[in-house]
């Protein structure tokens, strides 16, 4: 609740003790009258310490934006855009597409909002999500190759996070609300899954490695060792694909903000920095395997190494315990979604 010190002009003291009233003359009333008067209050005041009156701050809400047309537009070209990469997938079903489509945006939608709830919660003047597009349509000498119709979806934050508990909270809040989907996905996908042939790598094709998350299934479900590719499969596996891209200990990455608030300034700059320079080795041996995966996780890595990390109000502001124990929890999510080489073609 807050606490309020309402200072009283002296007219407004008439019905005061008497022993009060000396103090009338220390305040300037024009015309002996209240219309000048404004009453002042003071909102959470400091506290005293040794050392003086501590600063208090306290981020204010910021105001919703109503133009929400753009955000929409977005998501219905992605829906599109996603809803036809599905329908090439799985020989050019519009079906297959919608229902592929609905899963990845789902998971997609839980994870941003999971960082825009987390940011009105503390004030954070943040956007709704946008959702990025994108296909390659089949013309001319350009085939139908499979693809995922959408590079993902981000929310955009317009003011400085106050803390380091706020940083916590609202990075880490989009990884686990999309996993909370994910997990469903995939035990849906797998619990109807078919029994396909064995794979023979000679007529070519695409082998989509398997998450951790995946493969916990597979046994939990006894599932035989060849098993089709289904729309919910691949929706549920391209958000496993992001929730461990995003959960990297790197610049403004999900991980990125759990490694600033768990160890501070100079701790997120030494794990992204080693794991910047691990992947650099895992991309130089991938090449020289015939596998360019790493390619891609270089790249992220090498734009959100240089950006880095801005600061937060409080640097100083522990995070607490039960926060840490949240942090393991995303390093095991990290571990479940993470996949060495997501793609291989034969």
């Amino acid at each position: 609740m807050d606490q309020r010190l309402s200072l009283t002009p002296p007219d407004a003291e008439s019905d005061l003790p008497e022993q009060q009233s000396t103090t009338a003359e220390v305040w300037p009333v024009a015309n002996d009258s209240l219309e000048s008067y404004r009453r002042t209050e003071i909102h959470r005041l400091p506290e005293m310490t040794p050392y003086g009156f501590e600063p208090y701050y306290l981020p204010q809400p910021q105001p919703v934006k109503r133009k929400v047309f753009r955000h929409w537009l977005l998501l219905a070209v992605t829906a599109v855009t996603t809803s036809l990469a599905g329908a090439i997938w799985f020989g050019f079903s519009i079906k297959a597409g919608m229902v592929y489509s609905l899963t990845v945006l789902t998971i997609l939608a839980a994870h941003e909002m999971g960082h825009y709830i987390a940011s009105r919660w503390y004030g954070v003047d943040a956007t709704l999500p946008y959702f990025i597009p994108f296909l390659i349509p089949p013309i001319g000498p350009i085939p139908a190759i499979p693809q995922i119709g959408t590079f993902g979806a981000f929310i955009r934050i317009k003011s400085a996070i106050p803390s380091r508990k706020a940083l916590f909270d609202i990075g880490i809040a989009g990884p686990l609300a999309g996993f909370v989907f994910a997990v469903p996905a995939a035990f849906i996908a797998h619990y109807f899954a078919q029994p396909a042939q064995p794979f023979s790598p000679e007529g070519g094709g695409i082998i989509l490695q398997d998450p951790l998350l995946f493969k916990l299934f597979h046994v939990l479900l006894r599932l035989p060792e060849e098993v089709e590719l289904n729309p919910v499969m691949l929706g549920a596996w391209v958000g496993a694909l992001m929730t461990a891209l995003n959960l990297m200990p790197v610049g403004q990455l999900d991980g990125g903000h759990v490694t600033y608030s768990v160890f501070g300034r100079l701790g997120h700059k030494i794990i992204a920095i080693s794991c910047y320079v691990s992947v650099i080795v895992l991309t130089a041996y991938s090449l020289l395997s015939g596998a360019g995966n790493w390619v891609l996780y270089a790249l992220i890595l090498t734009f959100m190494l240089r950006s880095g990390h801005p600061p937060v109000i409080d640097e100083q502001e522990p995070i607490g315990f039960g926060r840490k124990l949240v942090a393991i929890i995303g390093l095991i999510v990290f571990i479940l979604c993470f996949m060495t080489v997501p793609i291989r073609l034969v």
